[in-house]
């Protein structure tokens, strides 16, 4: 399996010769389950990270969160893949392998069917274990006076995760003082580009993207997705019209990766061959950025509540987190403002979207976390940047990686 990967990596390599994106299918080699993008789980294991400074110690998280591992979020996922699947059945227009791929689905289909965008029991799992690996890495910022603070989305899976999270901390610790807020009021540091945001800033200017290719020109020429259908209905246009083909396709390709999510040994993937697993990758990493970077300045408000509530915790002395949850489209601009490990590249060409926007990195769980330090003998507060529990580079000017200082943080984030 990881030698005829490797090979579709190597042929869409081929086609760009950048170093960049060479290493970027190197990854992908490494770690094929990023090819499940936005539906790849963050991974829960301990990190080796940094000692800090001499005389440094840790006091205090700002955390954003998406939620956990769930359902499918398209309200008709499941529906519309079964309704194409049955009929198909019922005229006689499936293959083989369409017929074994239904009887796959129809297992798994009705304990699925109304569970569209719930959280999993994996994703309730899940921020439970990343809950405990946080609490293992800075023990000292939960201790006795410890405060910590939760926000969240409306949106009831982000309920659901903000309330494993806290849970997975009281579990090491019963004794955290923990408060979770939820509501309208908040979401200026949670959502605030959703219409639901009462908060919502009107003038935001957006950034328009340096390339003209649309989505769809790029689907065309990046997979041949009626190819995909052939494996599944023996008359593809009786199956599905050719203006839906390439919808159906996206969510076969979706439902796949949703099994991450779920307790279950069934894998859909074998309907793709390697290359289009990469090139479904890719299409959807063109999407990720096309939607949230002409609008990523408009997530400014999370940035200010940061700022905001770090300078809080460093005037009172107080020790604790304030943890943020919300969803996949407002992380990822996020981390474009904060220009997180180059995620804030203004991408001139779309093949190369791969090197600077990668939908893995914003995996179910994905986390943005900044870690501050102090010390008696010195003034100067230290922090630093994890992504997704990994030690992340932002681009301020350091004598001591992966640690900044916050004053610095400050004159490039803060609004003046």
């Amino acid at each position: 399996m990881k030698r005829l990967l490797l090979a579709a990596l190597l042929t869409a390599a081929s086609v760009i010769a950048s170093g960049q994106q060479r290493d970027i299918f190197r990854q992908l080699e490494e770690h094929p389950g990023y090819l499940s993008g936005t539906d790849y789980l963050c991974p829960a294991t301990p990190v080796k990270l940094t000692p800090a400074p001499k005389g440094y110690k840790a006091f205090y998280i700002s955390h954003y969160g998406r939620h956990g591992a769930r359902y499918a979020w398209q309200s008709d996922l499941y529906d519309r893949i079964h309704k194409a699947l049955s009929a198909a059945e019922k005229e006689g227009n499936l293959t083989p392998f369409g017929q074994d791929y239904k009887r796959r689905f129809d297992r798994l289909y009705p304990e699925v069917r109304y569970r569209v965008g719930d959280l999993s029991q994996r994703g309730w799992d899940q921020q439970q274990a990343l809950a405990a690996r946080m609490y293992a890495n800075f023990p000292g910022i939960f201790s006795k006076g410890a405060e910590v603070h939760a926000w969240t989305s409306t949106s009831t899976r982000c309920v659901m995760t903000m309330s494993s999270f806290c849970l997975g901390l009281k579990a090491q610790n019963p004794k955290i003082a923990l408060t979770e807020h939820f509501g309208k009021y908040y979401l200026p540091a949670i959502l605030p580009m959703d219409q639901s945001n009462p908060f919502r800033e009107k003038d935001v200017k957006e950034t328009p993207l340096r390339f003209d290719e649309t989505w769809e020109q790029y689907i065309r020429r990046t997979v041949d997705y009626r190819t995909i259908l052939t494996r599944l209905f023996a008359d593809v246009e009786k199956a599905v019209p050719a203006d839906k083909q390439w919808d159906l396709v996206s969510y076969l390709w979706f439902f796949a990766a949703g099994m991450n999510s779920l307790e279950t040994d069934l894998d859909f993937w074998d309907l793709f061959t390697d290359k289009e697993k990469v090139d479904l990758w890719k299409v959807d990493d063109f999407q990720f950025y096309a939607y949230a970077w002409p609008t990523h300045n408009g997530y400014q408000p999370i940035v200010d509540d940061i700022i905001a509530k770090a300078d809080d915790r460093i005037t009172s002395g107080r020790t604790g987190a304030d943890l943020r949850f919300g969803h996949d489209y407002t992380i990822l601009p996020l981390m474009m403002i904060l220009d997180i490990d180059g995620m804030g590249h203004d991408v001139e060409n779309p093949d190369d979207i791969p090197v600077w926007c990668q939908t893995h990195r914003v995996p179910m769980g994905a986390n943005v976390q900044l870690v501050f330090y102090r010390s008696r003998k010195s003034p100067r507060i230290l922090f630093k940047a994890l992504l997704n529990g990994e030690e992340a580079r932002l681009p301020l000017e350091t004598e001591n990686w992966p640690y900044y200082d916050w004053e610095t943080f400050k004159a490039r984030y803060a609004r003046h």
